[in-house]
């Protein structure tokens, strides 16, 4: 049996494909009209469409959870802030019970001139406290360090490097280190100075010879702080004595009440009012007004002085003198 050839196939199954695109959909029946289509969707609401443009819910509360974040982290850093400055209240509080001695140091150097400072440096019991790479301690004298100490020994180093203005190639390094005291509750204040007085960066140009003369003076001292004279007064005063609490006595002798008599009080000695002038004088003038009133007749008692001495007695008058006087040539008679 021959088959049929492959054109005879593809015809045959494109007629049918025709026909069934024909025919109506929804299995009616042919030649009836198609149904009519159904209406449109109604659109939605303005406020639906709102909705749905909206962002979704889990935006919010990452907004809100960021936000909170930043809250959270703004107080953790207040709360970090205050202790901070309360510790450091606290430590400014011990360091000045513990070191209670202000020490300040100055450092100059004097012959800037015809020297460069390259290097200054101070140490504080072995501790660097200033360094200056500019050369600022030839420019001026001021404070180089100032800070709390504990009372006692203390080691100060100070080093200077120079190098001459007129020729480079000579440099010097001086470097001393002493001992200070430090005294609780005054300050002390150092103050330093370095020169270099020898000529060798400009004469051994000349004449191939020079001098190096590195000093560095040192001038400490004690300076007493406002009030301190006082407060040392107030700590070296003796304490006083606590208040003896109402109680029975202790001593040997009987506690006196409102009843028992006091003391007699010992005889106070009387004032004895003198007039004015001596005492001869005076009793002289009394001895006058007596002879005087004797001869007058008058029997009178002066006024008594106003002295403690007992008044002088008084004498009686005379008797009044005889109208005649006898004859002094006795008679006889036999």
């Amino acid at each position: 049996m021959k088959l049929a050839p492959h054109w005879v196939i593809g015809a045959l199954l494109l007629g049918l494909t025709s026909t069934a695109s024909a025919q109506p959909k929804g299995g009616g029946k042919p030649g009836q009209p198609a149904p009519p289509a159904p209406a449109p969707a109604p659109a939605a609401p303005a406020d639906d469409a709102a909705d749905d443009a909206a962002p979704p819910p889990t935006a919010e509360r990452a907004a809100d959870a960021d936000a909170t974040d930043v809250d959270a982290l703004r107080q953790e850093y207040l709360a970090l802030r205050d202790e901070l400055f309360a510790s450091r209240a606290r430590a400014a509080t011990v360091a000045s019970t513990l070191y209670s001695t202000q020490i300040s140091i100055k450092l100059a150097y004097t012959t800037g001139r015809f020297y460069g400072v390259d290097r200054a440096t101070i140490r504080l019991d072995g501790a660097k406290v200033y360094d200056d790479t500019e050369g600022a301690v030839a420019s001026d004298d001021a404070v180089r360090f100032e800070g709390w100490i504990a009372p006692g020994r203390h080691q100060v180093s100070i080093r200077v490097e120079a190098t001459g203005k007129d020729d480079e190639r000579f440099t010097s390094a001086t470097e001393s280190t002493f001992v200070v005291e430090a005294v609780a509750g005054k300050d002390l204040m150092i103050t330093a100075r370095a020169k270099d007085g020898g000529d060798i960066p400009y004469q051994w140009k000349r004449g191939e010879h020079g001098t190096y003369q590195l000093v560095l003076d040192a001038d400490v001292k004690t300076v007493a702080r406002p009030g301190a004279k006082a407060a040392a007064k107030a700590a070296a005063a003796p304490p006083a004595a606590p208040a003896r609490a109402a109680g029975p006595r202790t001593r040997a002798e009987p506690a006196r009440t409102a009843a028992s008599p006091r003391p007699p009080a010992a005889p106070r000695r009387a004032r004895v009012l003198r007039a004015p002038g001596s005492q001869p004088a005076r009793r002289a003038a009394a001895t006058a007004a007596i002879a005087v009133a004797t001869l007058l007749g008058v029997a009178q008692a002066p006024p008594a002085p106003a002295t403690a001495t007992p008044p002088a007695p008084t004498r009686p008058p005379p008797c009044p003198p005889p109208t005649s006087w006898p004859s002094t040539s006795p008679s006889w008679s036999r």
